[in-house]
């Protein structure tokens, strides 16, 4: 079904509204949801929202406060509240004072998920900072490498680096993919990549319903990367991870200004003259184009943010509605 993006934005502020937040607050935790569905990460868009929306409109919403706020880092308790509003908090500040330190880190727990750590990533991106970001993944959902269980979550990486016409964004679970992509299989009755997780003998599954645990991306390489990422969202933010796991989320965000190294235009040139390099390097046979990170992504938004409207299936736009 066709539905234009004005009024998605709409029915989203509206439902959001409903929960009592404020105007600007349902702005900011709508737009993570409809960025993502603008850029075809269909997982992380719509269906995303219907999801946490049941969850949370059941429960009782705290508010951040932020402990410490040093010249170098910052500490935020999330109190239970919107992960959404969280990081849009943390990631300005980030900003902030990274343009007067060159390096800002803001660390944060016990918050409610917000799905993309990349979403804060190219907000700094678009204001001509560098920014590493990453989240807890909010439970055990990744099997380690040999294991049969799930421990791990899988902890997502959102990296934003400045140029244009359009950031260079890393955007990436440490899972072979996102769960929320086992979800949507479930939802739909689909089948899943054999490569995606495995049932409880630890054999790949193509059944969504009998995967008990995800698989690491790169083997080993996923794992310990994953595991990394989750010290640094978890015991480092005061964020209980594992199966300890509270099902809330803790986040590092860390901000750098490239000027603090080198110069704008040194820094420009050089990004430039290495993805110049990378888009003409030689290609194998088929291959029509070498994208770069967030290309896809970049491309596929434009398309939709042109034509005004978005394709979504109609199960959604029902489930919406009827909240």
């Amino acid at each position: 079904m066709r539905i234009k993006i004005t009024e998605l934005r709409k029915i989203l502020e509206q439902k959001l509204r409903l929960v009592n937040l404020t105007a600007s607050e349902a702005r900011i935790i709508a737009d993570e949801y409809l960025i993502g569905e603008l850029k075809g990460k269909k997982s992380h868009g719509i269906y995303g929202f219907i999801h946490s929306y049941k969850k949370r409109k059941t429960k009782k919403r705290g508010h951040f406060k932020v402990f410490k706020n040093k010249p170098a880092f910052a500490y935020i308790k999330g109190n239970k509240d919107y992960g959404q509003l969280v990081a849009d908090y943390a990631i300005k500040l980030a900003i902030k004072k990274a343009k007067k330190s060159g390096v800002f880190t803001v660390g944060g727990g016990d918050v409610y998920a917000f799905l993309r750590p990349a979403t804060w990533a190219e907000m700094a991106a678009k204001q001509g900072m560098i920014a590493l970001c990453f989240n807890y993944g909010g439970g055990p959902l990744i099997a380690p490498t040999g294991a049969r269980e799930p421990i791990l979550s899988t902890n997502p990486i959102g990296i934003g680096i400045p140029y244009k016409p359009f950031p260079f964004v890393i955007d990436m679970a440490t899972s072979n993919r996102a769960f929320w992509n086992v979800r949507m299989a479930r939802a739909f009755k689909k089948k899943i990549s054999k490569d995606w997780g495995i049932d409880a003998q630890g054999k790949p599954t193509t059944d969504p319903n009998k995967l008990i645990a995800v698989l690491p991306f790169g083997g080993y390489k996923g794992y310990i990367l994953a595991t990394a990422i989750e010290i640094l969202t978890g015991p480092l933010v005061r964020t209980k991870v594992g199966k300890s796991t509270r099902k809330l989320r803790g986040f590092l965000f860390m901000v750098i200004d490239p000027t603090a190294f080198t110069s704008r235009k040194e820094f420009n040139k050089d990004v430039k003259k290495l993805i110049r390099d990378i888009k003409t390097a030689k290609k194998v046979k088929g291959v029509k184009e070498i994208l770069i990170p967030g290309e896809r992504a970049y491309k596929i938004e434009q398309k939709n943010l042109k034509r005004g409207w978005l394709e979504i299936e109609d199960s959604i736009i029902k489930d919406i509605r009827n909240l």
